[in-house]
């Protein structure tokens, strides 16, 4: 096979974590024994944004969470067959860089994605070869002739702040922010440009703001006026128009070093994969290429909430996106009865209870789940057995609703981490590896990064330091 060459070896000592002693976690490791192997051209940059930095195009948004072009192509070479009518479908498609990649490269291809800023982000990056460089240059004479602060800007076009984000600009930033969003208004009739100046915005608020991302939420500087008795200073915090034109000058440069602008075409479905699913057809998709949220508590609609309030996302909205979104927060509900109502209306109710059950007899995760409840008055949250539930109940929905769409012979590859909560390791990879075997998929292999995931500083400090693996799965429709 294509993947077992010398790049790659057998990792037959690899260290892997127990959660307990009990027997069925050991069952479990030594049944992917074999399948687990260290990729060696794989690292953390590569299935990351980390090597997307310096990428024309994609440089222009950081999205932490996705991966890279290099890895697409990496997998379209070993899997794909360019020109072949073949379909590439990506679940979570976050600022779309399978989708794009993809059809540069010869595929069809589908994407689905729930959260606003990250569909503008494929959109403007879209409408982005539609334009040329010298109307880059005429937009940013134009912007040089607007008084970014002029302190009479009308008030609806202030930037609608919801309760997490309140505070985050210096009084200056704010003028300018609404400025320039009467310069959308009023000068933009294009709805390319009025997306790319859009995405231009959103990829620098956290430059202009008292704000950091920094894992589950926002980190404010200390010299914000939300009163925190924090002491951290994120350093410079930038004036809006400054960070406006050296990105402009960014596109202004990759519109102009690219001699023939190709416009990827593909289908991006707005919403949620646990329920658009549904309406793909049975065997249409040859390849998936995907990174689903891991299941460590990363709340993208607190660390993305000043990207999304710019996109017009309310307080109502937020909570709405954040019970939406795929488990992976201590916030999130059961989805049962959801899906349960979804599959009674498509007919398959049969399928669902199957579903169901799987999950609810699997045995590591319901010693996972038993062990952690008896230990919840010393985790950090004692919500998270439910969020870990929770994530490998809806995940177990998606893997089956990906076999379905799969064609035979396809392929899925999916990037995750395992986790870890109360010391222990959480087998991600082998659960959702034995999810995808009930929903008739074979692991041709897990590849395992050379160097793992260090756990949480928090952790680190209780459990010490444990290296858990990063790992990237193979599962085929045979």
């Amino acid at each position: 096979m294509l993947y077992s060459t010398q790049d790659a070896f057998a990792i037959d000592d690899f260290k892997t974590k127990q959660l307990t002693t009990l027997n069925k976690s050991q069952e479990l490791n030594n049944y992917y024994k074999s399948k687990l192997s260290v990729n060696k051209l794989l690292n953390r940059s590569l299935i990351s944004f980390q090597a997307n930095k310096s990428e024309p195009f994609y440089r222009w948004f950081k999205y932490k969470e996705g991966f890279s072009t290099n890895f697409v192509k990496y997998i379209l070479k070993l899997f794909g067959e360019p020109y072949q009518n073949q379909v590439v479908l990506d679940p979570f498609s976050g600022i779309g860089t399978s989708l794009s990649t993809s059809c540069e490269n010869g595929f069809d291809a589908v994407g689905i994605e729930l959260l606003p800023h990250a569909v503008l982000a494929i959109n403007a990056r879209i409408a982005s070869k539609r334009i040329s460089k010298d109307r880059i240059i005429n937009l940013i004479d134009q912007l040089k002739h607007v008084d970014f602060l002029d302190a009479s800007v009308e008030s609806q076009f202030f930037f609608k702040h919801i309760a997490i984000t309140r505070g985050a600009f210096p009084k200056e930033t704010e003028i300018s922010i609404a400025n320039f969003r009467k310069f959308l208004f009023e000068h933009c009739s294009s709805e390319d440009i009025k997306s790319l100046l859009s995405l231009i915005a959103i990829s620098i608020l956290e430059d202009v703001s008292f704000t950091r991302k920094d894992g589950q939420y926002l980190r404010w500087d200390y010299r914000s006026d939300r009163n925190l008795k924090s002491k951290f200073n994120k350093g410079i915090i930038y004036p809006f128009k400054d960070r406006l034109f050296e990105k402009l000058e960014n596109i202004k440069e990759d519109i102009g070093n690219t001699s023939e602008p190709k416009c990827p075409e593909f289908n991006l479905i707005s919403g949620s994969c646990l329920y658009k699913l549904q309406d793909l057809k049975s065997e249409s998709v040859n390849l998936v290429i995907t990174s689903p949220p891991y299941c460590n508590r990363y709340d993208y609609t607190r660390t993305y909430a000043l990207e999304l309030a710019f996109t017009g996302v309310d307080d109502k909205k937020i909570k709405e996106l954040r019970q939406t979104l795929l488990s992976a927060t201590v916030e999130n509900k059961s989805k049962y009865a959801d899906l349960k109502s979804l599959y009674i209306r498509k007919g398959k109710l049969e399928q669902f209870e199957r579903i169901v059950e799987v999950h609810k007899n699997h045995p590591v995760l319901s010693e996972i789940i038993t062990n952690l409840n008896n230990c919840r008055d010393i985790l950090n949250n004692k919500n998270i057995p439910g969020m870990i539930n929770n994530y490998f109940f809806e995940m177990n929905f998606v893997i089956n609703e990906l076999a379905r769409t799969l064609k035979t012979k396809g392929k899925i590859i999916m990037v995750n981490d395992n986790v870890q909560y109360n010391g222990n390791e959480i087998p991600v990879d082998l659960i959702l590896s034995d999810f995808a075997r009930e929903a008739g998929l074979t692991t041709e292999v897990i590849w395992v990064l050379e160097k793992g995931k260090g756990n949480s500083s928090q952790q680190m400090g209780i459990h010490g330091r444990n290296e858990i693996r990063k790992c990237v799965y193979v599962w085929s429709k045979n």
